[in-house]
């Protein structure tokens, strides 16, 4: 099985991951708990019933990042960027 790649890894883990976690601490989280990446990532996982997302290949894990990108604008009120979107260039460009 294709696992996924390290590109798509390491959105997660330097976008995705500390956005929601900012995200849920702004929502009246734990603030203890979830200034923690290895927390945070157990959170989402028993959220959305992924027991591992070790094995996931590239389509099932941009699944459980475009979820827990769909909660957190649905529901925690934010946005996570896009791999290589650059949002400073949007605030410029306003």
């Amino acid at each position: 099985m294709e696992k996924r790649s390290l590109l798509l890894n390491n959105y997660y883990w330097g976008v995705v991951v500390p956005h929601s976690s900012e995200a849920l601490i702004y929502a009246g989280w734990e603030r203890e708990r979830f200034t923690h990446a290895e927390l945070v990532h157990k959170f989402w996982k028993t959220l959305l019933g992924i027991p591992s997302t070790a094995d996931l290949n590239n389509k099932k894990f941009l699944d459980f990042v475009e979820d827990i990108k769909r909660i957190a604008s649905c529901y925690l009120m934010h946005y996570i960027p896009d791999p290589n979107e650059d949002l400073e260039e949007e605030i410029k460009g306003y």
